[in-house]
């Protein structure tokens, strides 16, 4: 008896099983449902220049969102940023959804070409207004007529950049996504349950991202949205490579007033180093944009040491000329009295100092050579006096300016 009962209950439940198996079967969608499905919601007079609405006197209501994967570049000189993001569109088909009549199918997906879209476009492009995602992409259509569209694309947008700080700056870029054609009671543009999401963005090399925001915005008749990135810039490469450098360059600039005046050189030392400073300038110059408004302060310190150099070229051409004067010539007043002071500086700094025994500097004989020797002395400590304040007051201003909200 019991044999026959665990038979009967074996049988039982195989064909439980095959009534299961059988339902399944019979509730898969096909590639025949799919196409007569697909003919039902997309038949062939839905077109995609009107809008998705049954009440064609109401808005369509579409909601984005920004997605950045990477900052490609951004070029200083021509203000542009390069940028590869997807946005994240949606809306609702009430045509769609009106006429879907298949409860087995949950949603399809369907050329982007093949629905209406709302003519988005990146306002602020670089070169020209391209529309967005390509032929070969697809959209998904839900049951009830939501329509999710997910344009990837590389993005080329103009950014004014505020070169003050240079190369400790920060700086404000924006994509401005506009519904071009129809007017503001016809598509409406909002922002979506993400906004502006960095989850997958990848880091760049020569900026670091601050934070980001997402904001509405209307011109004209026209709606949009608004996603601002705010980026600071790495200086490691600008410091190694152009600032120490030209500090360094600087600070060399004094030790010209080292070299004697008989050493032949001193004229090619001072030439070489303005030339220098104005190789540095050239380089800086091509590094940043062409912006008379916001000087920067970089450029304005190789300017300042350029014109230094340049004063030192004359004052050495200067002391060349008078250190071979011959003693018929008689020093003016202003440069015995200059060379005495300096004297007496450098006699307060080597205290106990007596040269050739006499009794004070006073009393020693202004001759052209200890006239040029006077100028190297006071030249050397002024000019490297000069640099280090000069140096440490640009720095401090450009570091401390970033911090400054504009």
């Amino acid at each position: 008896m019991r044999d026959k009962m665990r038979l009967y209950s074996a049988c039982g439940t195989i064909c439980l099983l095959i009534c299961l198996k059988s339902s399944l079967v019979t509730c898969a969608v096909t590639a025949q449902d799919m196409r007569a499905h697909l003919s039902t919601i997309l038949p062939a007079n839905y077109t995609t220049y009107i809008r998705p609405i049954l009440n064609q006197n109401d808005p369509v209501k579409v909601t984005m969102d920004l997605h950045l994967i990477g900052i490609n570049s951004f070029d200083n000189r021509e203000q542009k940023l390069t940028t590869t993001a997807y946005l994240n569109v949606e809306w609702t088909d009430q045509v769609i959804a009106d006429s879907w009549i298949d409860t087995d199918i949950n949603h399809v997906y369907v050329p982007q070409g093949n629905v209406w879209r709302p003519d988005l476009a990146l306002q602020n492009g670089f070169d020209t207004m391209v529309g967005l995602g390509s032929s070969f992409l697809y959209v998904r259509v839900d049951r009830n007529g939501l329509v999710t569209w997910r344009p990837y694309q590389v993005f080329e947008s103009g950014c004014e950049v505020n070169v003050r700080f240079f190369p400790f700056d920060k700086t404000s870029c924006e994509l401005k996504f506009l519904v071009w054609s129809n007017t503001l009671d016809k598509v409406s543009v909002a922002r979506g349950t993400v906004g502006f999401d960095t989850t997958l963005f990848e880091a760049n090399s020569e900026w670091t991202v601050l934070q980001t925001s997402v904001s509405e915005f209307n011109a004209g008749d026209n709606s949009g949205i608004l996603f601002k990135i705010e980026m600071e810039r790495k200086p490691l490469h600008y410091l190694v490579t152009i600032l120490v450098p030209v500090i360094l360059l600087g600070a060399l600039n004094a030790f010209l007033f080292v070299l004697p005046a008989d050493s032949g050189e001193k004229t090619g030392y001072a030439v070489t180093a303005f030339l220098s400073f104005a190789v540095f300038l050239t380089i800086v110059g091509d590094e940043i944009p062409e912006n008379s408004d916001k000087a920067s302060m970089f450029s304005l310190y190789i300017f300042i040491m350029t014109m230094v150099s340049t004063l030192l070229v004359g004052v050495t051409i200067f002391q060349l000329r008078i250190h071979h004067r011959t003693d018929d010539h008689v020093p003016s007043r202003f440069l015995t009295r200059f060379t005495r002071l300096v004297r007496k500086v450098r006699c307060a700094c080597c205290v106990g100092r007596n040269p050739k025994g006499r009794e004070g500097p006073e009393v020693e004989e202004i001759t052209w050579e200890s006239i040029t020797e006077a100028i190297d002395f006071a030249g050397f400590f002024f000019v490297m006096l000069f640099m280090l304040i000069f140096t440490m007051a640009i720095v401090v201003a450009s570091t401390v300016g970033t911090q400054v909200p504009n």
